[in-house]
């Protein structure tokens, strides 16, 4: 995020326990993140009362109906695994790409070896009762990610008429750049 993203109005789609939302804010004007689940907004508000980060605020519902989308934003990041919730993705990135220059949309990689290491990762930072469920990862705190492909996100794009960067983000993840 750093070598993309600085300076600048951020918008965070699916926001979850806020890590991407306190990293961004040490080099962003102002982070906004959106959750569907409430008990993950409050817990990430709290975080930010706690450690006085006054540039990101949290919110609660869904990003794709809420009147920020009104507004203009430098940057939205669709945060890991967030765009699999959507039938159509499509719509979702088009619509986002409306509001910003650029989206960078964070997506897993597939594979069983994959699921293993977002499972550990999602246990270590303290989601409670994280399991493989097929191709997805759940816990009992609302989260649902799942995998997708590059072939597959790469046909999504193409379809919208937007182009796609890749970027390494960690060993079992892909940042898209999304223009």
């Amino acid at each position: 995020f750093r070598k993309h993203i600085r300076d600048h109005r951020v918008f965070i789609a699916g926001s979850g326990l806020g890590h991407d939302s306190f990293e961004l804010a040490k080099y962003n004007k102002k982070v906004i993140g959106i959750d569907l689940h409430k008990h993950l907004v409050l817990i990430s508000k709290q975080r930010a009362k706690k450690e006085n980060v006054k540039n990101v605020k949290f919110r609660q519902g869904d990003f794709t109906k809420l009147d920020y989308l009104n507004k203009y934003f430098d940057s939205v990041v669709l945060n890991m695994g967030t765009i699999e919730n959507f039938e159509d993705k499509g719509k979702v990135i088009k619509e986002l790409l409306r509001v910003s220059r650029v989206v960078y949309l964070d997506f897993y990689l597939p594979g069983l070896k994959v699921l293993k290491k977002r499972k550990k990762m999602y246990e270590e930072e303290g989601w409670r009762n994280v399991r493989i469920v097929g191709e997805r990862i759940v816990s009992d705190d609302g989260l649902d990610s799942v995998s997708i492909s590059k072939k597959e996100l790469a046909k999504i794009i193409h379809s919208i008429g937007a182009s796609v960067q890749y970027h390494k983000f960690c060993e079992f993840a892909t940042m898209a750049e999304i223009r």
